[in-house]
């Protein structure tokens, strides 16, 4: 039988891919982790959610790892819709996300931050709209008329192709919203621990071999689907990044709206050159 080629969790990939998207607010930067993102292809939902064939009535807490994993794996892949919120600390960064997110569309709407530096983000199709305060868009726009910049733009929404090179970042969305992105090449040697109670649910810890994975993915110990609801990453051997992804409101209806047209301002695309942005056609 073929042996397992990547033999460990995917936690490390999917806090890199947050990191990235923290990277939004200081796109400027030569530092960006951007460079350093460890690629995934995330799982494309299931049109059915019936199709998973899952047997609910068997308790995920009897099952063996391999199967766990594969019915994570599964049910993760049917879902639509879910709320992702993460907390994470890279190379002394603090880096924070709470993004509700459309699956099929690819559509969301939240927050991302990094240190002291808040965005407020939503897309709509190719349609990206990111708005912060005056420190947040000088982040953004960088050194070339910064401080006019952060100015003018100061509590605007900013419209631009969410394709762009200079939204990059965005395009890795999807495996943030992946549940089951972090189990995708789980290894046959795998272990499952035993189950823990975090905030009042018990929950079953899954992690790679011992002495090649500090990461956990945790799965609903109760019956029904047995969905990864919390990655949780120490930073060792090697990982600077620490800190904890969950997942919920699993299929609850993701409906995002654009801004009021008098508050944005569509910036075009002009690859890494920095210039100020000027109000325009929002349509």
């Amino acid at each position: 039988m073929r042996r397992n080629r990547v033999g460990r969790l995917r936690v490390g990939a999917v806090v890199a891919v947050c990191i990235s998207l923290a990277a939004l607010s200081a796109c400027g930067s030569e530092s960006s982790p951007l460079s350093t993102i460890e690629k995934s292809t995330p799982t494309a939902p299931v049109t059915d959610s019936a199709s998973s064939g899952l047997d609910e009535t068997v308790r995920n807490e009897d099952l063996d790892v391999g199967e766990l994993a594969r019915r994570a794996k599964q049910s993760a892949a049917n879902i639509k819709t879910v709320h992702v919120v993460a907390d994470i600390v890279s190379d002394g960064k603090a880096i924070k996300l709470d993004l509700k997110v459309d699956r099929g569309s690819e559509d969301f709407q939240g927050t991302i931050e990094q240190n002291d530096v808040r965005l407020e983000v939503r897309r709509i199709g190719d349609a990206m709209y990111v708005r912060g305060d005056e420190q947040a868009y000088r982040s953004l726009v960088g050194t070339v008329d910064g401080e006019l910049a952060a100015k003018l733009l100061a509590g605007k929404w900013l419209k631009g192709d969410a394709n762009s090179e200079k939204l990059r970042g965005v395009r890795n969305i999807t495996t943030v919203a992946d549940p089951g992105a972090a189990l995708k090449d789980f290894p046959e040697d795998g272990v499952k621990l035993p189950i823990e109670t975090i905030n009042n649910r018990r929950m079953i810890p899954l992690t790679g071999p011992p002495g090649r994975d500090d990461g956990k993915v945790y799965i609903e110990a109760q019956g029904g689907k047995p969905y990864p609801v919390l990655i949780v990453s120490k930073g060792g051997k090697g990982n600077k990044s620490s800190g904890s992804i969950s997942y919920g409101d699993f299929d609850v209806p993701v409906k995002v709206t654009a801004p009021p047209a008098a508050e944005v301002i569509e910036i075009p695309d002009r690859g890494t050159t920095s210039s100020t942005p000027r109000p325009g056609s929002t349509a």
